[in-house]
C-alpha cells in the first residue's frame, strides 16, 4: 500500500504548523488549534470561475447603467440607477463622496471580474500573474454589490412616502450580478491559483529540518532561512517583504483607527442629508434618520439603518481598540473570544457603506428644483472616510500577535 504524502502548512491565523495530507479531493483541511481553513476542497477551477466572471461582466452594464426603480412625481417618471446616483452626487458638489461610492459599486466589481478573466488569459499565454493574484485578494472586501442591494430596499422605503414607487426590469440583472459575484467569492481559491501558476514552489515536507515561516500575502509556507541579497526575509513566490516588525504593523492599525475616529465625530454631528418638501426643509443626521423611520412605522428599516450606520461603526472601533490594548498590555483574555471579535470586524465593516448607497439612490430619484428636493449633507464624506479607514485598520490587525500572547501565557502556566 502506497504511503500517503504530507506537507507542512503554517496557519495564517494562529501560526500553528500543521501536517496536511496531499491530494485531499473535495475535502477541507482545518487548523486543529483555531479551526481556520487551511485547504478548501469545495472550490472551482479557474475555467469555471472565468465563465462566472464573464457572465458578471456581461450583466454589469445593465445592472449599473439602467434604472433599477422609479418614482412617479406628478405624472413625471424619475429613474434611479447606480451610475445615475454617483453622477448626480458628483455634479451636485460632492465629488469625493461620489468617488467613494463609485469605487465600491462600480470600479471594484468590474475590476474583480476582469482580474479573474485576466488570470485565465495569462494562463493561456503562459504569463506569471503575481500582481494579479495579489490584487485579487485585496479587491474582494471592496466589492459591495450585496450592500447596495440592501440599500436599494432602504431607499425604496424612504421615498415611498413622497411618491408612488415601482421597480424596473433591470433590477433583475442587478440581483443576478450580485448573486453571481457572491458565488464567485465563495468558489474561487487564490491559494490554489498560486499553487497552479507557481508549481516549482513546493510545499515543505514534514521532515524538514528548519522551522517554516508563512507569507500572509500568498499563503506560502517556506524555509525561514531564505533571505534576499540584502539579508531581508522576502517571500520567494510573491516577493512580499516579511521583515516588517510587529510595532510597525501596530502603528499602521493605530494610525488608521485614530484617523477613522476623528472622521466619525463630524459624521455623527453634522447633517448627512436634507430634504425639502412642500416648502419645509428638514436636515437629518445619522440618528435622526433612524428616528424618522421609526416615526414612519418602518421599524425593520430603522433597525437596518441603525445597525449599519451607528451600531456597526462604533462597535467596530470599540473592538479594534480593545484588541490593540489587549496586545499592548498582554491581557490574559480567552483567545477564541478575541478571534470571534476580530472575525466580526472583518465581516461587518463593509456594511457601513449602506447609508452612502442610500444617499446616492436618493440623489438620483429626488432631484433638486422639483417639489421634493434632496441634498447630501457634509457628514456624508466624513462618514465614508471613517468607513474606509476602519476597514483598512481591521485588515492590518494581525491575529498572530494575539495568539503569541496566548501561547506565552500558556507556557507560563505550564512552567509554573
Amino acid at each position: 500500500m502506497k504511503k500517503e504524502e504530507h506537507y507542512l502548512q503554517r496557519c495564517l491565523e494562529c501560526d500553528t504548523v500543521v501536517n496536511i495530507a496531499k491530494n485531499l479531493h473535495n475535502q477541507t483541511a482545518c487548523c486543529p488549534n483555531c479551526d481556520e481553513v487551511l485547504q478548501s476542497g469545495n472550490r472551482w477551477g479557474l475555467r469555471r470561475c472565468t465563465i462566472i466572471a464573464i457572465s458578471i461582466l456581461i450583466l454589469l452594464p445593465f445592472a449599473l447603467l439602467f434604472p433599477l426603480m422609479n418614482i412617479d412625481l406628478l405624472g413625471v417618471p424619475i429613474y434611479a440607477s447606480v451610475w445615475g446616483g454617483v453622477w448626480k452626487m458628483a455634479t451636485s458638489g460632492f465629488p469625493y463622496t461620489a468617488f467613494m461610492i463609485l469605487i465600491c459599486s462600480v470600479i471594484m466589481p468590474i475590476s474583480f471580474a476582469l482580474l479573474v478573466i485576466s488570470l485565465r488569459l495569462q494562463r493561456l499565454l503562459g504569463h506569471r500573474p503575481r500582481y494579479t493574484l495579489i490584487f485579487l485578494k485585496k479587491a474582494k472586501q471592496w466589492v459591495m454589490l450585496d450592500v447596495y442591494l440592501v440599500a436599494l430596499a432602504v431607499a425604496a422605503f424612504k421615498v415611498r412616502e413622497y411618491a408612488p414607487l415601482s421597480f424596473d426590469i433591470y433590477l433583475l440583472p442587478f440581483v443576478l450580478t450580485t448573486v453571481l459575484t457572491i458565488l464567485l467569492f465563495i468558489k474561487i481559491d487564490p491559494k490554489r491559483l498560486w499553487n497552479e501558476f507557481y508549481p516549482e514552489y513546493h510545499s515543505l515536507s514534514p521532515d524538514h529540518p528548519s522551522q517554516p515561516t508563512l507569507c500572509p500575502e500568498c499563503d506560502y509556507t517556506f524555509d525561514e532561512n531564505i533571505v534576499d541579497k540584502k539579508g531581508r526575509q522576502r517571500c520567494p513566490r510573491c516577493e512580499t517583504n516579511l521583515a516588517i516588525s510587529d510595532s510597525v504593523k501596530l502603528q499602521r492599525v493605530w494610525a488608521t483607527l485614530v484617523a477613522g475616529v476623528i472622521m466619525m465625530i463630524p459624521a455623527n454631528i453634522l447633517p448627512i442629508s436634507s430634504t425639502e418638501f412642500a416648502g419645509s426643509t428638514s436636515a437629518d443626521s445619522l440618528i435622526s434618520g433612524v428616528l424618522l423611520f421609526i416615526s414612519m412605522g418602518s421599524y425593520t428599516v430603522a433597525a437596518i439603518v441603525f445597525i449599519a450606520s451607528i451600531a456597526v461603526p462604533f462597535s467596530k472601533v470599540g473592538v479594534i481598540l480593545y484588541l490593540l490594548l489587549a496586545i499592548h498590555f498582554r491581557w490574559k483574555h480567552p483567545i477564541h473570544w478575541q478571534m470571534k471579535l476580530l472575525h466580526y470586524v472583518h465581516f461587518v465593516g463593509r456594511w457601513s457603506m449602506l447609508d452612502l448607497f442610500v444617499l446616492a439612490l436618493m440623489m438620483s430619484l429626488v432631484e433638486r428644483g422639483q417639489i421634493i428636493s434632496f441634498s447630501v449633507g457634509d457628514a456624508a464624506f466624513y462618514f465614508g472616510a471613517a468607513v474606509f479607514l476602519t476597514m483598512i485598520s481591521s485588515s492590518n490587525l494581525d491575529a498572530r500577535m494575539l495568539w503569541r500572547i496566548h501561547r506565552e501565557h500558556q507556557d507560563t502556566k505550564t512552567s509554573g
